[in-house]
């Protein structure tokens, strides 16, 4: 996986979602960063909890898109050098 987080989901006010690795835990998390009106917090899920929460939302959906793309792009051979398209930012109303 890159290095930093990787933004799989927007919404229009603002909000977005992310997906890191947390090297320490040594397991994927989802960041969320809420818009400025709302106090631009964040909040940080395991991708468990995120999905048992918001699974059935489309940030849910973007996520386990995001994930699915990460595991082809981590089994494939590195020394390939072959470059993948980045997809666009899952949008949402």
């Amino acid at each position: 996986m890159p290095e930093g987080p990787i933004e799989f989901a927007a919404s229009s006010n603002g909000d977005k979602w992310f997906l890191e690795h947390d090297g320490a835990a040594g397991e994927h998390i989802v960041i969320h960063r809420a818009n400025i009106a709302s106090g631009g917090t964040e909040t940080r899920w395991s991708i468990s909890s995120f999905l048992e929460v918001a699974g059935d939302h489309p940030q849910g959906q973007a996520l386990r898109e995001a994930l699915r793309d990460i595991r082809f792009l981590e089994g494939e051979s590195r020394s390939e050098g072959s470059l993948v398209e980045p997809k666009p930012l899952s949008s949402f109303p």
